[in-house]
């Protein structure tokens, strides 16, 4: 892996459009689409109007697209404390690319296979995944302290996933950031930094172009 190129909040850089500013807003609007649906959920599950089991996926789609949360801990989810905030997105490697055609790839099997995890890892609060209509996914990871995420990367079901991302994805950027006063507030995510890894045009084995933003 290359050292990371630091960018300032307003620079993109050349050759590399996953570093385009335009998109900080749109993932930050799609990050609160998704945190919508956690609320929604655990006031169900607060009221008693559902019940919610704690690592047990739930799963619905939406105009035939699938969505995801995994609840691991219920009582973090509602304590009023903050929360800290992972985002991933990702785009999408075309067949033409060198990357798995559309219906063939083990992305949903990956984020199944991650999920089922997490009980390995009790900071992780809750983990939502939404899939958008031009294949691509986006993830949601609200959990307890920065380490948390650090721990989670380290495991081997998460390693298999890094080393298949430059056949998968174009290029990745993962958010991060705080969500003040959890998910039973009316806070919206702040975002603090963003992490950019650029695999180039075709999956060759080489090291990706990576880059860090702080907001």
């Amino acid at each position: 892996m290359s050292q990371p190129v630091v960018l300032a909040p307003d620079e993109v850089a050349p050759d590399h459009p996953c570093t385009d500013t335009s998109l900080y807003a749109a993932d930050r609007g799609l990050l609160a689409y998704m945190l919508q649906d956690v609320r929604a959920l655990v006031r169900l599950a607060v009221d008693r109007t559902r019940d919610v089991i704690g690592y047990e996926p739930i799963i619905w789609f939406v105009h035939g697209l699938k969505r995801r949360i995994v609840p691991c801990d219920l009582d973090r989810l509602v304590d009023g404390t903050d929360l800290e905030v992972v985002g991933f997105f990702g785009s999408r490697r075309l067949a033409s690319e060198g990357g798995l055609a559309l219906g063939t790839d083990p992305i949903d099997g990956l984020d199944s296979a991650l999920t089922a995890e997490f009980r390995n890892h009790p900071g992780i609060a809750c983990y939502s995944t939404i899939e958008m209509v031009d294949g691509f996914w986006a993830n949601l990871v609200l959990h307890s302290v920065p380490s948390d995420a650090e721990v989670w990367r380290g495991s081997e079901v998460h390693r298999g996933a890094v080393v298949l991302s430059p056949t998968l994805y174009r290029d990745v950027r993962i958010h991060s950031g705080r969500l003040p006063g959890g998910v039973d507030s009316i806070s919206e995510v702040v975002l603090h930094a963003t992490k950019y890894w650029d695999y180039g045009p075709v999956p060759d084995g080489q090291p990706a172009w990576t880059a860090v933003r702080a907001w």
